[in-house]
Parts: structure tokens; sequence; C-alpha cells
């Protein structure tokens, strides 16, 4: 995916069936992201975010929003 590509994410939080639906960016590919069809979410700083970052296994659905 091209670095600043606008990508949609469909998704649910970590253990959790609460939505996660955003407009991202394809920042970074990261040294945690090995195979295909596979993302990595930023989740900020701080202890929290490191949990939520170790929980984050589930199942997603993205886009890419090409112009037109």
């Amino acid at each position: 995916m091209p670095y600043g590509s606008l990508m949609w994410l469909d998704a649910t939080e970590p253990l959790s069936t609460k939505p996660l639906q955003r407009l991202v960016v394809a920042q970074d590919t990261g040294s945690a992201i090995v195979g295909a069809v596979r993302a990595d979410y930023f989740w900020g700083w701080g202890d929290e975010a490191e949990a939520q970052a170790g929980r984050t296994k589930q199942a997603l659905r993205t886009w890419v929003l090409w112009p037109k």
C-alpha cells in the first residue's frame, strides 16, 4: 500500500464487540506486519495504549480510498 493512502477501517476493539470504524492513513510497514493482508493500528502512547495494542488480533475489513 503506498504511504499516505487513505483507508477506511472496519473492525471491533480488542476483546470487545464495540465497533472500531475509522478513516486511517497508511504510514509505515512496521516490523510486526508480516505476511499478506495484515495491518497495524496505532493506539497512541502510554500503558493503556500498549495494552490495547497487545490485545489487537481480531479480523478486520479495509477499503482503500483512491481519488477519481
